[in-house]
Parts: structure tokens; C-alpha cells; sequence
């Protein structure tokens, strides 16, 4: 993948910032807190929505309310663009995200997918990585690169467990700890719950004894409730009684509370109505005096209607004069352009089936210009693995001394070989230890040889050994046949140490042989060569494709010819097509003209009785057309009020019978009131024995209440026994189904602990070490003959120690300079990536890689950087102005008011 564009707005600190990057080393510089970081955090959440927030709505800018990233890429030679958008929904506090990925043919983008998951999920087949092996295979993090050189084998190695992903099977088997012990927590309930069922019988004759104490104590109830019940009913059938009376006395009572109060009402209705009896008298003089004046404002009406009818006919008249014009000049525009017209359309049919066929063929020169690319990159691709496989036969027949020109030729002579090498180095070590043994026995007996010369030289007549009597003539003897003895076994010695010097020496030579053997890789002599065939076989599918895509563009071109020229001849006459559809449309808006030339007509008789009407209201009236709209404003308003005083006076004969009416009913409401009087003292209703009887009636319903109540709660009492008997005896019956639970979440406990035993230390992560420990150091060993590294081999041991080869032998990272160091850990890094990604490596990006180096390590670093052109796309975030030095593009952050901004 190499990324080309990158636009951010409103991601966290950055308002609006857009970076073009290109291949090479692209350096983004700035202070720490400037937004650097979150330029690579925009990359992995455009890719897979990666992120550091807990909530993706923490990545908006503060008070925005919308965030979007925007990525430009090209993976596989094809270019796609993705965009990720998150938006607050109004004030309801939720979030609205919008996902598209599009790909790019010729020089537009098309939509592929629209939806979250499905661009996700696409990118990750694009990509063939998802999130996690992103962050870890491209994404570099602050201080790895110090920490493959610094750390402790224990740290190294648990920093490439995380990298491999190794971490979640040692997270994987924490947790199941977990889960192990929820289970067991679950076995000692069930074990408590069978302790507990011991006393289940126990319970339940307890409870059973309680049940019939309280059937005794409800009978009791039952008989004190029927008393009172009796003594209730004699009680009610007197207060019903009472209560029809009560019932009497307050009806009537309230009757005449009411009568009262409609008696004062209606006298008072009587001297209002009298008043309103005056007053209309009153109006109906003013009305004889006004009726005279209006009796021709309705000839004056007329008048001013037919003045105001004849000025709208006489702009009706202009309207239809007017339209008819119009029609015929819109005529005469469309018989100027009805060929044109013809034309335009015909010509745009021909377009319009030229571009639906041009779409089977549209994408040709895109996938053409891809299929070079790609064609190109294969050819490459071969001639690298051409000359990888020369480079590594040369090497190993100069190693070897042979002449071999196929890798099954010194594979054999390997397999042939080795052994053999292996067989002399143990004979000539034997041998040497045999040599060595002699030389050792020599030596040893010599000393022991000195020791009675030693003695002989100071006694005199003595034997050291025997103690016997010797003479000096037997003693001089003796000490110069000791020394004669030592003089022979140091000649041996010396025969023995050439001897030794000459195995030796073979021995160095065979080890060397051994160790040129042992450097010949022909696994990835074999890997290369694979490469190379398969590489072979997609060059001949490529050329297979753009042989098909040639008579493609041939077809496109073709089309594209005739579409240009008929889009010509198109813009020639849209001039008169245009007219004539506008003309046509103005035509269809101004409606029919024969229509139009009988309204006229008719307006024009309609005019003529018009004003033969208006003059003969002029001639009745006696007003003249100039002051005849004064006359009718002032006779209208006098109109208006005689109409109001009609409407007043209408109700003239209602008043006077409501008046009437109001005065007899004043007769019968104080008739009605003398009755009701009488009927109060009829009832004999006695309020305070009618209270006390309440009182009782209350007394013995509280009683009646509270037996009833101890009665429900003896009842719910025994029902909840009840259920607690059933619940002991249902216990009792579960005793063997827990019993076999128990046994059942045992075994389950033991698998469980069986499967966390296989996710340990020991387990499958040992495996997995042990299968990608080989393939990081065939990666980084292809690194190391990429940079042209003096070093040819790294071994990693089970703890991740680094064991570097080259021509001084092997050595470790304690052994090397700063540079080598530095060199080693971004070899070994990539070699990580590699194997992580199984894929061909485009793109690293590294955040703050300088983190804990020393300056001469951070220029060991710039000079290596500068090397690294086999890695086309490299983006390095960093504050250390130091490594402008290695970049191709420099873009400087700033923060200017807490927004981050490119300032070059």
C-alpha cells in the first residue's frame, strides 16, 4: 500500500489539514503536543476506524459538531479513496457515522461500498491485514526500535510476542482464570446447597405443625366475624331510615336556598328590562328621520358597479390584444428552427447509445495502464530474483569450489557433503584428544621423574626407596638414567606436538569448510526460485490480458471518435434548438388563439351595453361620474346606522313579553317558597342521633375490618407456608440433580483447565514462537542482503537474544558499535513486519523512532534512513530536526490557538 492524500477536518486538534505525500521518506516535524501522532492515527481511522479514544466522538475538535478523514491510497496498482465521517444528530446527544470507498477509473472515482462494515471489510481484503496486524506490521511505535537494542532478552522477547500477537494467547490464558473460578465458585454453591438440603425434613414437619395452628386460629375468626355481621344489619336497616329523611329535609332545604336566591335574581331582570323598554322607544324617533336620505344610494350602487365592470373589461381587452401578438411572433421563431430542432435530438439519441456502449469498454485503459504497471513491477521482480539466485549460486560454489549451475546440484552435494565434513571434524577431534592424552601421560611421568632425581641429590648412601646402602657410583647412575628417561619423553613430546599442530590445523581448515557449508541457504535458494516461476507464470496472465485490452481500446477509441464529432455538431445548433423549445414552451403557456379571439369579441359587445347602462344611471341619479363616490360614502354611512338602529329596535316586542313573563314568575316563586316552609316541619329530621348512630355503625365496621384483616393475614400466611412445604419438598427431590450437576461441573472445571494449559507459556505460544523465531530471521537475513550489511546470518534464541554472523565470526548485540546496533534492530523490525504481513512491503510508518537514542545513535540512524530506498513509501513522525537530513518531504505541524496547522 503507499498512501498519496490524506484530509482531516476537525480531527481532534487539526481544523482543516491536508497532506500530499508521495514515495520516499516523508518526515512530519513538530513539537511534542503539536498533533503530529494524530496524523497516523487519521491513516489507521480511515482504514479500519482504529482509534486511541474510549468514544469515537472524542475525536471531534472541540465545539464542532462534525469530524471527517479522508484517505487517497494505491494498493495492488489500482487507487481508491476512503472516507469516514462522524456528526452529532441535532440536540439528542447520539452520533451519525457515514463510510464510502471508492476506486478510481480513468480519471474519475466510482463508489464500491457505502456502509461501515462493508468498507471495512473490503479494505481488509484490499490490504489482506485487518486493524491489529496494521498497527502491528506497518505501524512503528514510539521507542521499538531502541527497544530491540536495549531491552533485556525477556523484555525483547515479550514486545515480539505482542507484535506476533502472542499476547492475546497469554491474555487468553489469564482470563480463562477467570472463567475457571466462576465455575468453581458455582461447584462450592452446589456443594452448599446439598449441605443444606439436610435439614430439608426437618423444615417441613416445622412448617406443618405451624399450618394446622393457624387453620385453629381462622374458625376463631370466622365466629367473631358472623357476630358482628348480625349486629351490622339491625344497625344499617335503622340508618336507612334516617338517611331517606336526611335525604328529605336537605332537598328541600336546598330548594329553598334556591327559590330565594331566583326571586332576588328576577326582580332585578324586571327593572332592567324596563330601562331597555325606554331606550328602544327612543331609537325609533332618530330612524323616521333618517329613512328619507338613503332611498337612492341603491341607484348610485349600480352606477359605481358598472363603472368599475367597464375599466376591467377594457384591460381584458389589451390582455387578449397582447397575447394574440405574442403568438405569432413564437410562430414564426419555431418554423425558423423546426430543422435544427430535429436534428439536435437525433444527434443526442446517437450520443446517448454511443456512451451506453462506450461503458463495457470505459475502465480498459485504466486496467491497460495497471496491467503495464504491474507488467513492469513483474518484469523487475524477475530480473531481482534472476539475480538474487546468480548472486547466491556464485557465492556458494566459491565457498565450495564446484561449479554448479542449479540449486538441486548443491543441494545433493550438501546433503552428500556435510556428513561427511561432519565425520572428519569428529575423527580429527578424537584424534587430537589422543595426542593430547599422550602428550598429558609424558608430561605427567617426567614430574614424576624429577621428584627421585630430587631426593637422589640429597642423600648420599642412601636408596630414596628402599633405604638400602648404595654406593655414589650407583647413585650417579641412577640419576643419569632418571634423566636420560626424561630427556627421551620430551623428544616424544616434541614428535607428539607437531603432530598435534598438523591436526589442528586440519581441523581449522575442516571447520572452515564446514562453516561455508552451514551459511549456504538452500531453502532460500528453493524460496527464490519459487518466486521466480510464479512470477514467470503472472507475467505470462498479465501479457494474456493486455493483448485482450488492446482490441478494447481500439473499440473505445473508436466510439470516443464518434462521440467528439457528433458533441461538435451539437454545440453548433443548441443556439436554435434551445429557441425553438423555448418558443415551443411559451407557445403551450399562452393557451389557444381561436379561444382567444372570441373572448375578445365578447368583451367588446360586453362594452358596448355597458356604457349605454351607465349613461342611463347617470341620467336617474342626477350626479355626474366625477362626485358620485363621495354621494354613495356619505349615504352609506347613514345606511349603516339606520340598519343598526333597525337591528336594535327588532327586539322590541321579545323585551316587553320577556317583562311579562318576569313579573309572573315573581308571583309563583313566592307561592312556591311558603310551601316548602310547611314540608321543613313535617319531616321531624333529628341531626345528633342521627350522628351517634354513624358513630357506632363506624365503631363496629372497624372492628369487622381489623378481624377480616387478621384473618387474610392468617391466610397469606398459610398459603406462603404452604409454598415454602412444596419449595422443601421440591429441594428434596433436586437432592440427586444436584448430586449430578456437582459431578457434571467437575469434569467441565477439569477440561477447561486442561485448555488453559494448552493456551500457556508452554503451550501453543511455544509453537508459535518457534514457527515465526525461523521466518523473522529468513526475513531479516533478506534485509541485511538489501542493505548491504556485512553480516550474512541472525539467529534468534527461544528468548529472542540476537546472534549476529559475519566475517569476524558471531557476535552479539553487546559486541557491535552504535551504528551496527541501530543497523540490526531496524533489519530485525522489518524482518518482524514482513513476517507479519506476508506480503511485499510498501509502507512503514514510524512514530518518534529516535525515543531514546543518544545523538551519535540518532546519526547512525539518519545515515542508515538514507540507505533504506527499498521500502518505497516511509512516513516518521518526529520532533528531532536531526533527521531532516534522510527525508525526501518535510511537512512541518505547528499548534497556533490549540489548532494544529501544516505550515510547509
Amino acid at each position: 500500500m503507499i498512501i498519496e492524500k490524506l484530509c482531516m477536518e476537525n480531527f481532534k486538534s487539526h481544523m482543516s489539514t491536508q497532506i500530499d505525500f508521495s514515495t520516499g521518506i516523508s518526515m512530519i516535524i513538530g513539537e511534542n503536543g503539536a498533533g503530529k501522532s494524530s496524523i497516523l492515527e487519521a491513516v489507521s481511522f480511515a482504514l479500519f476506524k482504529q482509534h486511541s479514544g474510549k468514544k469515537v466522538e472524542h475525536l471531534i475538535k472541540n465545539n464542532t459538531f462534525k469530524m471527517k478523514v479522508e484517505l487517497d491510497f494505491i494498493a495492488n496498482g489500482r487507487a481508491y479513496k476512503v472516507l469516514r465521517e462522524y456528526r452529532a444528530l441535532g440536540e439528542s446527544g447520539k452520533f451519525g457515522s457515514k463510510s464510502k470507498l471508492k476506486i478510481k477509473e480513468e480519471d474519475r472515482y466510482h463508489t464500491l461500498f457505502s456502509k461501515d462494515k462493508q468498507v471495512t471489510n473490503e479494505i481488509q481484503r484490499i490490504l489482506e491485514m485487518d486493524s491489529d496486524l496494521f498497527m502491528n506490521a506497518i505501524y512503528v511505535r514510539q521507542g521499538e526500535i531502541s527497544n530491540l537494542i536495549e531491552k533485556s532478552p525477556a523484555e525483547k522477547k515479550q514486545m515480539i510476542g505482542r507484535l506476533l500477537g502472542i499476547e492475546s494467547l497469554e491474555k487468553a490464558w489469564k482470563n480463562m482464570l477467570t472463567l475457571i473460578n466462576k465455575y468453581d465458585k458455582e461447584r462450592i454453591k452446589i456443594e452448599g446447597r446439598l449441605e443444606s438440603l439436610k435439614d430439608v425434613r426437618k423444615d417441613i414437619k416445622s412448617k406443618n405443625k405451624e399450618l394446622r395452628q393457624i387453620k385453629v386460629d381462622i374458625d376463631e375468626l370466622n365466629r367473631k366475624i358472623e357476630e358482628i355481621n348480625i349486629e351490622l344489619g339491625t344497625i344499617r336497616e335503622e340508618k336507612e331510615i334516617l338517611d331517606k329523611k336526611k335525604s328529605r329535609f336537605e332537598k328541600t332545604l336546598t330548594q329553598t336556598e334556591a327559590k330565594n336566591e331566583l326571586l332576588n335574581k328576577l326582580k332585578k331582570s324586571k327593572d332592567e328590562l324596563k330601562n331597555e323598554k325606554v331606550k328602544i322607544e327612543n331609537k325609533e324617533k332618530e330612524m323616521d328621520i333618517i329613512n328619507p336620505k338613503i332611498s337612492k344610494l341603491k341607484l348610485l350602487n349600480q352606477l359605481k358597479e358598472a363603472s368599475e365592470n367597464l375599466t376591467h373589461l377594457k384591460a381584458d381587452e389589451k390582455h387578449f390584444n397582447n397575447l394574440l401578438t405574442d403568438i405569432n411572433k413564437f410562430k414564426k421563431i419555431l418554423a425558423d428552427n423546426q430543422q435544427f430542432y430535429n436534428n439536435y435530438s437525433f444527434i443526442s439519441e446517437e450520443i446517448n447509445s454511443l456512451e451506453e456502449e462506450r461503458e463495457e469498454f470505459e475502465g480498459s485503459r485504466a486496467l491497460m495502464k495497471q496491467h503495464h504497471q504491474i507488467k513492469e513491477e513483474t518484469i523487475e521482480k524477475i530480473s531481482r530474483s534472476q539475480e538474487r539466485i546468480i548472486k547466491v549460486l556464485k557465492e556458494s560454489n566459491e565457498a565450495l569450489g564446484t561449479d554448479f549451475h542449479s540449486i538441486e546440484e548443491i543441494e545433493n552435494y550438501l546433503e552428500t557433503k556435510k556428513p561427511e565434513k561432519e565425520r572428519e571434524i569428529e575423527e580429527i577431534i578424537n584424534q587430537i584428544n589422543h595426542v593430547n592424552e599422550k602428550i598429558s601421560n609424558l608430561s605427567v611421568q617426567n614430574s614424576d621423574l624429577k621428584k627421585p632425581i630430587k631426593e637422589l641429590e640429597m642423600v648420599k648412601d642412601k636408596c630414596p626407596v628402599c633405604k638400602s646402602t648404595i654406593t655414589p657410583e650407583k647413585r650417579h647412575d641412577l640419576i643419569n638414567e632418571y634423566f636420560s628417561q626424561i630427556e627421551e619423553n620430551k623428544e616424544i613430546i616434541l614428535k607428539f606436538n607437531v603432530q598435534l599442530d598438523e591436526l589442528l590445523s586440519k581441523k581449522e581448515i575442516l571447520n572452515s569448510d564446514f562453516e561455508k557449508m552451514k551459511r549456504i541457504n538452500v531453502e532460500m535458494l528453493k524460496e527464490n526460485l519459487k518466486t521466480l516461476k510464479k512470477s514467470r507464470k503472472e507475467l505470462e496472465a498479465i501479457n494474456s490480458d493486455i493483448k485482450q485490452l488492446d482490441g478494447k481500446i481500439s473499440i473505445l477509441d473508436d466510439i470516443d471518435g464518434k462521440i467528439k464529432k457528433n458533441k461538435i455538431i451539437k454545440t453548433e445548433i443548441k443556439d436554435k434548438y434551445e429557441s425553438y423549445i423555448s418558443a415551443r414552451g411559451s407557445l403551450e403557456s399562452l393557451g389557444d388563439p381561436d379561444d382567444h379571439m372570441i373572448r375578445l369579441r365578447e368583451i367588446k359587445s360586453s362594452m358596448v351595453s355597458l356604457e349605454e347602462h351607465i349613461d342611463n344611471l347617470i341620467r336617474k341619479s342626477g350626479v355626474s361620474l366625477k362626485n358620485f363616490k363621495a354621494e354613495i360614502a356619505n349615504l352609506e354611512e347613514l345606511s349603516k346606522k339606520f340598519e343598526r338602529l333597525k337591528g336594535a329596535i327588532s327586539q322590541k316586542d321579545s323585551l316587553i313579553q320577556r317583562l311579562n313573563e318576569t313579573e309572573k314568575t315573581i308571583s309563583e316563586t313566592q307561592e312556591e317558597l311558603s310551601s316548602l316552609s310547611v314540608e321543613i316541619k313535617n319531616i321531624n329530621y333529628d341531626e345528633v342521633y342521627y350522628d351517634n348512630l354513624k358513630q357506632n355503625l363506624e365503631t363496629n365496621n372497624q372492628k369487622l375490618i381489623k378481624f377480616i384483616g387478621r384473618k387474610q393475614e392468617l391466610i397469606g400466611k398459610e398459603s406462603e407456608i404452604s409454598r415454602v412445604v412444596m419449595e422443601l419438598e421440591v429441594k428434596l427431590e433436586s437432592y440427586n440433580k444436584f448430586g449430578k450437576e456437582l459431578r457434571n461441573i467437575s469434569d467441565f472445571i477439569k477440561l477447561l483447565n486442561l485448555i488453559r494449559d494448552l493456551y500457556g507459556k508452554d503451550g501453543v505460544q511455544k509453537e508459535l514462537r518457534n514457527n515465526s523465531r525461523e521466518r523473522i530471521e529468513q526475513e531479516t537475513r533478506n534485509f541485511f542482503e538489501q542493505f548491504n550489511f556485512e553480516y550474512f546470518d541472525i539467529k534468534l534464541d527461544e528468548n529472542y537474544d540476537v546472534t549476529v554472523y559475519g566475517p569476524s565470526g558471531n557476535n552479539s548485540l553487546d559486541m557491535m558499535s552504535g551504528g551496527e546496533k541501530i543497523a540490526v534492530a531496524i533489519a530485525l523490525r522489518l524482518g518482524i513486519t514482513q513476517t507479519i504481513s506476508r506480503s511485499n512491503l510498501e509502507l512503514i510508518m514510524l512514530d518518534e523512532p529516535t525515543v531514546h537514542l543518544d545523538s551519535y545513535r540518532i546519526q547512525e540512524l539518519i545515515e542508515l534512513l538514507k540507505k533504506m530506498s527499498i521500502i518505497p513509501q516511509m512516513i516518521i513522525v518526529t520532533h528531532d530536526t536531526d533527521l531532516e537530513e534522510a527525508a525526501d518531504n518535510i511537512f512541518r505541524i505547528e499548534k497556533k490557538d490549540g489548532k494544529s496547522v501544516l505550515v510547509s
